[in-house]
């Protein structure tokens, strides 16, 4: 494999200004990530003294996966005071889009970096957003079938689905075999088809509820990397959370407070707010097997869905009896995430270092520092066939990924086309437009006539506009084999308008160069940028 890093066209974005220690982000940060002293600092701060405890509550929530030799050595040393990079994702269907993935070697790579850098163990944490219940988001994937140069949507179908957290949810296995069958009925068959398939189909045999099926996926492609994995709804979890989980409860209304008013803070920088939440509270209540927001009204909390209410003592009365009935929101999770790990930088997507912004305000009140935050590597997969497409038609990569092909397609139906003839349209429309004007002139002063003038030209307008777009669709269908191709390096490397990353699947990779395509072994090594990252297998 080779790997070359290329920059995008990024100006004025967010991840730019991280990049460029803008003050008008890093205000919003406990600390500068541009600044290498930063990790010096972060790596000084004394540990919260629950990492022993934590370490045995993931070494049980993995006992049911078969350990590394590196995953045993870096639960040992979390329990020993290692500190940790760490990120997280919803449990998406057979691993979800690429950047999962990216998000794991993101952590794996920077604790590879800053453990040789300053010579200690920093042990990659991968969070698992088990207690998340929209299911709708997790619920598919798309495949890239390369004979239609088409994307298709697999979707998991269920006449019932959870109302409640994906951790507590079981899924009909047949159905998603169905679904795996599906995706790959869409491949191309290769050398490797049959073992990833059979992979995935042990893995689903193996685990019963959502996020552990989710869980053995990525537990069979990390761990050579010693990646340690633990799930926000994971019950042993829930009651180590009781302390927090009572001072979130019992200062609700100050961390509301905290948070709205850094919101504010944000816009008044002239960034758009990104949490969207009309709680006051910040917290869900497990009740009626669905996961309910909690609300404060009139002295009670008030449930989301049944409109049933806690008083506050009763609430603190679940949570220390029945902790895991209790799960946060966008605005409490990261605090909840460091108040448990001893993190040196948390890893997350472009949307979730933007959440992260809003609450720096929350971490004082409930006195967690806010460790380093950093975006996600970026990475696309060149394939040699799409990179032999784009020198065929002399595109650039960094263009393609960045906007897509539409320009340079109808720049190229335009070169197939004549000249002469879309020229000579172009100047029917102007002498109609001219003829026009002369025509309103004979008429002026009149409405009814010079509106009966305009509405023809309108319709000679369109007229035209209908040839040259009639004949244009007739020049593609022409060249129907490079139209298909425009469409295929689209869907490869800009689909659905976006980065490869959000869309793919990480199987469809796989599925072309092999089960251990993301192994030590075969991967190429890499280094964090904030720059993007092109794959060649």
């Amino acid at each position: 494999m080779n790997c070359n890093v290329i920059k995008l066209n990024e100006d004025n974005q967010f991840i730019n200004k991280i990049k460029n220690g803008d003050s008008q982000i890093t205000r919003f940060f406990e600390y500068d990530a541009s600044k290498k002293d930063s990790f010096a600092r972060r790596l000084a701060t004394p540990n919260n003294g629950r990492e022993a405890e934590l370490a045995q509550v993931i070494e049980s929530y993995m006992n049911d996966l078969d350990l590394t030799k590196q995953q045993i050595e870096n639960i040992d040393a979390l329990a020993n005071g290692a500190k940790v990079v760490i990120g997280g994702q919803q449990a998406g269907l057979f691993g979800g889009p690429l950047y999962t993935f990216h998000k794991i070697f993101s952590i794996v790579t920077l604790c590879n970096e800053l453990s040789e850098q300053y010579h200690k163990q920093i042990v990659p944490v991968f969070w698992i957003a088990g207690e998340d219940h929209d299911f709708d988001e997790v619920n598919h994937t798309y495949v890239f079938n390369d004979k239609k140069a088409s994307l298709n949507k697999i979707k998991y179908h269920t006449m019932t689905p959870p109302e409640s957290n994906v951790s507590r949810f079981t899924p009909d296995k047949d159905a998603l075999i169905d679904a795996l069958d599906s995706f790959f009925k869409e491949l191309k068959e290769t050398t490797h088809s049959l073992e990833v398939y059979e992979m995935c189909k042990n893995i689903i045999h193996r685990y019963n509820n959502w996020t552990d099926i989710f869980k053995g996926l990525l537990h069979e492609v990390f761990k050579e990397y010693g990646v340690l994995f633990i799930d926000a709804q994971y019950t042993d979890l829930r009651r180590m959370e009781r302390p927090i989980l009572k001072e979130m409860l019992e200062q609700h209304d100050e961390l509301d407070q905290a948070f709205r008013e850094t919101q504010n803070n944000t816009e008044a920088q002239g960034l758009t707010p990104m949490i969207q939440t009309e709680t006051n509270t910040h917290l869900f209540i497990h009740e009626d097997n669905m996961r309910q927001l909690l609300t404060y009204k009139n002295g009670k909390f008030i449930t989301s869905k049944s409109e049933n209410s806690y008083s506050k003592e009763e609430l603190l009365e679940i949570i220390d009896n029945e902790p895991e009935r209790i799960s946060n929101n966008v605005v409490t999770r990261p605090i909840m995430e460091e108040w448990l790990f001893n993190t040196v930088a948390f890893i997350g997507g472009p949307s979730e270092i933007k959440y992260w912004a809003e609450l720096k305000e929350v971490f004082q009140l409930l006195k967690v520092e806010m460790p380093i935050v950093l975006p996600r590597l970026r990475i696309s997969y060149m394939y040699e066939r799409t990179e032999k497409l784009l020198s065929q038609y002399d595109l650039t990569t960094e263009t393609i990924i960045s906007n897509g092909v539409e320009n340079d397609r109808q720049r190229f139906v335009r070169e197939q086309a004549s000249n002469e003839l879309i020229s000579q349209v172009e100047e029917m429309k102007v002498q109609q437009q001219q003829l026009t004007d002369k025509l309103k002139l004979q008429v002026a002063g009149n409405h009814d006539n010079e509106m009966l003038i305009e509405k023809n030209n309108e319709i000679h307008q369109k007229q035209y506009d209908y040839l040259l777009k009639r004949y244009l669709l007739n020049v593609e269908r022409e060249n129907d084999i490079s139209m298909r191709q425009f469409r295929e390096i689209n869907e490869v490397l800009h689909p659905m308008g976006g980065l490869q990353e959000r869309i793919w699947n990480s199987l469809q990779i796989m599925n072309d160069f092999g089960k251990n395509v993301f192994c030590p072994s075969t991967y190429p090594p890499l280094h964090y940028t904030f720059d993007h990252i092109i794959i060649k297998p």
